[in-house]
């Protein structure tokens, strides 16, 4: 090559990892005497979507992006003559042109290896054998000739680095030559002939190592060998075929020969019995994959761990703060939302309330391509402690605050800046100036869009929120109706005030200027004052901020007494959390849900849904599971529609029910978490399985998104437990530290098919993103199906048990709580107690008659 680089050409500078993902390694996959390399410009296009900025080839991306060739060329520098250890080719001609002028200096270095091996075979021609002379001389050694290893025999002589160390011996003249005599004679007998030198500790040695100079020389051992082959160069062998065609009266006349009836006739069931094979099994399967699938669930050790992929902390807006909730965006990827809360117990808030009100609540949009800066800045009136994007719209959020208001955003003007993170997050196109510009730094601030009147709201801290899917609503009265729209538009929530309330976010009826108290009452003037000071919040929910109430109301009642369970978590049944996907309608051009929102509710009579599931389960602060139903009942003695009494409320935790999980493979089954236990419950049935007593806290638990058997549970003190039924049920398979503070949330989120990540929050306010090892996400062939096999045996054990202890006439004695089929009256429960006792008082009187304690004759004082 010329000392400049040709127009078309341009240096580059590709680093050690961009050299193993382009197959283009310096030195061995590319040398001095094969420098130059294809690489494919898709694979290209594809670090760009997954690197962006960081990417090798992001100073020359538009000539990459234009591009016409498939393949591009890329040649090894090796001594940095355009400076950089690469140049790129950026046209198709100049390819070409680069790749001719190879190809001929090998054709002209062919011809002149070829010329010189003639000549020497002519030369060796004219040599007659007859003037050959061989004679038998003596070998004369060859002078010493110096190539520069003498420096190093030098350096491996052994020299005096330090002064020798001298003795002298004197002895007296007269005692020369004199002989010597030895005798043997008592220790005792001289004085000091004997000293004993015991060994102590010496505290002030100190031992210096000196350092040894050592040399060792191997000489392997060589021989030569020869061997000659003929060598043929590689050629390019082109071959055609051609299919062969036959005339139509000939092909007619072979169709109707008894050679080609009789061959039909003979191949007929060999081919149906290959048909069958193929129907039976199937012949392309790789056996060898499924057993290593099978061995690697268990039996691959190095891949167990879970991995951190990245952490997001705020200095500013998550200082001092813990998370208490964490959601991944429903469509786009890399996007997670983290919900931030105050450290503060109600005594140290009241007294901080003060500095609370001006401190702001903030919900936190994070994009993998930035882990300082967020994307988004979600403002809230209160503490948040739960949050949901809407499944079918992601540009709709709602939230619950910590004084009873449920919250919500419009985030649709900044769906670009989401979608586009990658190319914001990576500060493409800016000088280094501008990282340190506040304004460039300061991420855009969303000021909520509508929040929930007080008087309708909860009166204590919402805890748990979920959205309906887009196939049903809930009417008055708690009846469900068909979705026409196929939109979700409704969410539940349940609060500490122990009230189960649904939302619409759709216009209901044009709410009245008096009934809302003083928020209620403000003026006109005032609203337009404060729409003008927030100009930029859109008016999707007008409709709804301040005048929000709920459409029904389902009270967590307790069986015994007066008073409301304070509820903390909820699952609906998982029949109903089948969604589809409504993305398409996004990306097709037709408008999003948030511009449909403000329509009102249609006055045609709705459709009541037919096999819906209205029942639901609620966890409670104080450790009870409650199943109920939403679905108002008529009352028999008024006639009137009032809310349902729960089915059964059974006291499962010693502490609060953390989380209330539906297992994402099966409808039946589901987890709670609370105290320092979990327990796995099936629907309409008793609880199947429930773990021994921990030292530590449970604060947060997920089930795997891919494996039936798995699933993690969080702990005070910052570790994560793997638990695999598959592997064992009475400890985890795995316990990993993941923080020095206590995890409050777990939340999963499948990227593909080949990773899974794992969102954990703690009460430090760091977000950690972990990476699923292959062990975990990896499900066996038949994990599916051994999974419901062993909830089935257990739930049959438990019958076996109940029926066994039945036809004994004893009673049921299980440390686990029973699920009762039906409520008890006062006079019912009393009758029972009583029935109970009378049976105990005469297992007594037999006993202490086979004792010889009692006469059987004695009477018995039963209860009445």
């Amino acid at each position: 090559m010329a000392d400049e680089l040709p127009p078309y050409m341009k240096p580059l500078f590709m680093s050690g990892g961009s050299q193993k993902i382009f197959d283009c390694v310096c030195d061995e996959q590319v040398t001095e005497e094969n420098p130059h390399i294809l690489i494919s410009k898709a694979k290209i296009m594809e670090d760009f979507k997954m690197r962006a900025a960081v990417c090798d080839f992001h100073p020359i991306k538009k000539q990459i992006t234009s591009y016409p060739g498939e393949e591009i060329l890329i040649v090894y520098d090796p001594d940095y003559k355009y400076g950089e250890n690469f140049y790129v080719c950026l046209t198709e001609a100049g390819k070409t042109e680069y790749l001719d002028s190879l190809k001929k200096e090998e054709e002209e270095a062919e011809e002149e290896a070829a010329a010189e091996a003639e000549a020497e075979s002519e030369e060796y021609d004219e040599i007659a054998l007859e003037d050959i002379i061989l004679k038998d001389l003596p070998s004369t050694p060859a002078t010493w000739q110096e190539q520069g290893s003498e420096e190093d025999l030098e350096e491996e002589i052994l020299t005096t680095s330090r002064s020798l160390i001298t003795f002298m011996i004197q002895r007296k003249r007269k005692m020369f030559g004199t002989p010597t005599q030895f005798e043997d004679r008592n220790v005792d007998a001289a004085k000091d002939a004997y000293i004993e030198c015991t060994s102590f500790e010496d505290n002030t040695f100190d031992l210096h190592r000196q350092e040894h100079d050592f040399a060792v020389q191997n000489v392997m051992e060589s021989c030569e060998k020869a061997c000659q082959t003929e060598w043929k160069k590689p050629r390019t062998a082109l071959s055609q075929y051609v299919p062969r065609t036959l005339p139509p009266a000939q092909l007619e006349k072979i169709n109707k020969s008894e050679d080609l009836a009789k061959f039909v006739e003979s191949v007929c069931p060999r081919f149906k019995l290959a048909l069958q094979q193929n129907e039976i099994m199937d012949v392309f399967a790789d056996d060898y994959n499924d057993l290593i699938d099978v061995d690697g669930v268990f039996g691959n050790k190095a891949d167990n761990n879970l991995k951190e992929y990245q952490s997001f902390t705020d200095l500013e807006f998550s200082k001092n703060k813990s998370i208490a909730q964490i959601d991944w965006h429903p469509s786009i990827k890399g996007i997670v939302a983290v919900a931030y809360t105050e450290k503060l117990k109600y005594d140290d808030r009241v007294d901080l309330s003060s500095r609370i009100l001006m401190t702001p609540s903030l919900i936190l949009i994070w994009g993998f391509s930035d882990p300082i800066h967020p994307q988004l800045v979600l403002e809230a009136p209160e503490d948040i402690y739960t949050f949901k994007f809407n499944p079918t719209d992601p540009n709709i959020v709602a939230a619950g605050c910590i004084n009873g208001q449920v919250v919500m955003w419009d985030i649709s003007q900044y769906d670009a800046r989401l979608r586009n993170h990658k190319n914001t997050g990576a500060r493409a196109n800016k000088t280094r100036s501008d990282l340190f510009d506040v304004e460039y730094q300061r991420s855009p601030v969303v000021h909520y869009a509508a929040v929930s009147s007080i008087e309708g709201s909860h009166k204590m801290a919402v805890m748990d929120l979920m959205w309906l899917p887009d196939t049903i609503e809930v009417a008055r009265m708690g009846v469900p109706v068909e979705n026409k729209a196929q939109a979700s538009c409704q969410l539940v929530t349940v609060g500490i005030d122990g009230n189960v309330m649904f939302w619409d976010i759709r216009l209901q009826k044009p709410a009245g200027t008096g009934g809302l108290g003083g928020l209620g009452s403000t003026t006109k003037k005032e609203r337009e004052t404060a729409k003008e000071k927030f100009s930029s919040i859109p008016s999707t929910f007008s409709h709804l901020d301040l005048q929000w109430k709920p459409i029904n109301v389902v009270p967590l009642s307790k069986l015994t007494g007066p008073g409301l369970h304070p509820g903390v978590t909820l699952s609906i049944s998982q029949q109903l959390l089948i969604v589809k996907s409504k993305m398409q309608s996004l990306v097709s051009g037709n408008p999003p849900l948030i511009h449909r929102t403000n329509s009102s509710v249609s006055r045609q009579r709705p459709v009541e849904a037919e096999g819906v599931n209205t029942k639901f389960f609620a966890g409670t602060e104080d450790g009870y599971l409650i199943y109920t139903d939403w679905k108002a009942e008529k009352d028999p003695e008024s006639g009137k529609l009032v809310s349902s009494k729960p089915v059964y409320a059974i006291s499962t935790h010693a502490g609060p029910v953390h989380c209330l999980l539906r297992s994402p493979f099966y409808n039946h089954i589901f987890m709670s978490v609370g105290g320092w236990s979990w327990s796995i419950w099936k629907e309409g049935e008793s609880e199947i399985l429930q773990t021994s007593r921990s030292n530590v806290k449970y604060t947060a638990a997920s089930w795997s998104l891919t494996r039936p058997g798995v699933f993690y549970i969080g702990k005070e003190d910052g570790n994560i437990d793997v638990w695999d039924l598959m592997d064992r049920s009475h400890e985890p398979s795995m316990s990993q530290n993941i923080s020095s503070s206590a995890v409050t949330s777990l939340v999963p989120y499948r990227v593909s098919s080949k990773q899974v990540l794992l969102g954990v929050g703690d009460n430090f306010g760091t977000l950690h993103i972990l990476e699923v090892p292959w062990s975990l996400r990896q499900a066996s062939p038949n994990e599916l199906h051994a999974m419901s096999s062993y909830f089935d045996r257990e739930c049959s054990r438990i019958d076996y048990y109940k029926e066994r202890d039945m036809n004994r006439g004893t009673a049921v004695v299980d440390s686990a709580p029973q699920i009762p089929t039906a409520l008890e009256t006062a006079e019912e429960e009393e009758e029972r107690l009583k029935k109970s006792f009378n049976n105990y008082l005469n297992m007594e009187k037999e006993f202490l008659v086979k004792l010889g304690l009692r006469k059987e004759d004695d009477p018995v004082q039963l209860l009445t």
